[in-house]
């Protein structure tokens, strides 16, 4: 991004989403939390293939913002049933 006085401003690259607090809750039910920055828009995401391109999995819904900056999503489809299904967060 072109600066004042010629200077090359750069972004920093996003940091990863990292999810924690994975648990599968009475009746099948499996939840993760993350935290990022507070206010920020999450889609959960879900495939059962991990090779695939993010863009290609298939949106959950929209985590919730718990406390400043923690976020939580519960998959209320998931059952023990779906072997080998992987999560992810994304922000538009």
């Amino acid at each position: 991004i072109p600066g004042p006085s010629g200077i090359l401003l750069v972004s920093p690259a996003p940091s990863a989403i990292v999810l924690t607090d994975a648990a599968v809750l009475p009746g099948g039910a499996f939840q993760f939390g993350f935290t990022k920055v507070s206010g920020a828009v999450f889609t959960a995401v879900t495939a059962t293939n991990l090779s695939l391109p993010l863009d290609q999995w298939r949106a959950l819904g929209n985590p919730v913002e718990m406390a400043d900056g923690q976020y939580r999503f519960t998959d209320t489809e998931a059952t023990t049933n779906l072997a080998g299904r992987f999560y992810g967060a994304r922000s538009p």
